[in-house]
């Protein structure tokens, strides 16, 4: 493993984590419905920093034999207004957009990827969709999303229900896709083994994915949960949840099924990189179980 890839395989599949980056978030962004003493408490028992929550962005690669697939765009500059979207922390760490230059640094050239599945349009997942001069990064690539997602983030409702700075991301990112899309629904086959899994709530049309190969899976949760802590403790949600009751149910859905069948987990924030490893049942809720790289 280098600083900005690791390199694993789900049978067949030949897979790369790599990073995009990561970013520090208010503790009270992530944990939005607990007293701050009991946030503050959890994060030192685990010898953490009080005062902010980094998370890393990871996004995964998957060389499948017969395509070349990518999932999620990546932060794009968001790093770079990080002081102005969390005010008050240190942002010397917040840094994103690493992701093309640490996917060439692994071998892996942008226009040979043929395949962009984007999970939801959260800043963080499709900033990286363009260029500085609003080129598309990865040019050869037909993209998949859920309809309930794109139906959304392009529909009037949008601007009352999320902050204007994410609808305007999203559109952004999106509008230049619409010749080269394909709407996907819950277990839809995107290409042969990557296979989608409706997990609505965290955005109305979040989606996770199964990755099988020669009977080995990977689960990609990307944000149907944000950060370890809401595994062992569910009923925290963080404010980035826009339909919580639903968001619940898909953390419950796709965990349950995480630790029934051992699968390994790809999750999108989790730390440390590669944001690789296993759940397991706890009391309340899971337990975090990181590769050992």
């Amino acid at each position: 493993m280098d600083a900005g890839s690791f390199r694993f395989d789900v049978g067949e599949f030949r897979c790369v984590s790599t990073s995009d980056g990561a970013l520090n978030y208010p503790p009270e962004n992530l944990f939005a419905n607990v007293p701050p003493e009991r946030v503050e408490e959890a994060l030192r028992q685990r010898n953490l920093p009080t005062a902010q929550v980094t998370t890393p962005y990871t996004c995964l690669y998957i060389d499948t034999g017969e395509h070349s697939v990518l999932v999620d765009t990546g932060a794009g500059d968001l790093g770079a207004h990080a002081a102005d979207v969390f005010p008050g922390l240190d942002h010397s760490t917040s840094v994103t957009g690493l992701l093309p230059e640490n996917l060439r640094a692994a071998g892996i050239e942008l226009q040979e990827i043929d395949t962009v599945i984007i999970t939801h349009a959260h800043p963080d997942h499709v900033g990286g969709t363009l260029n500085e001069t609003g080129e598309l990064v990865f040019s050869n690539a037909h993209y998949f999303i859920s309809k309930e997602e794109w139906d959304f983030w392009t529909s009037d409702a949008a601007t009352t229900k999320a902050p204007a700075v994410m609808v305007n991301t999203a559109r952004q990112n999106l509008e230049p896709l619409k010749d080269r899309l394909t709407f996907i629904e819950d277990s839809s086959e995107i290409v042969p083994g990557v296979r989608a899994i409706a997990t609505f709530g965290h955005t109305p049309g979040h989606i996770a994915l199964s990755v099988a190969s020669d009977g080995e899976q990977l689960l990609h949760v990307s944000d149907a949960v944000l950060y370890p802590l809401h595994l062992e403790h569910p009923k925290w949600t963080p404010v980035f949840d826009m339909l919580p009751e639903q968001a619940s149910a898909s953390k419950r859905r796709i965990f349950d099924l995480a630790a029934e069948e051992d699968a390994l987990v790809f999750a999108h924030h989790f730390p440390p990189f590669p944001s690789l490893g296993h759940v397991r049942k706890g009391e309340q809720g899971w337990r975090w179980q990181p590769i050992d790289t």
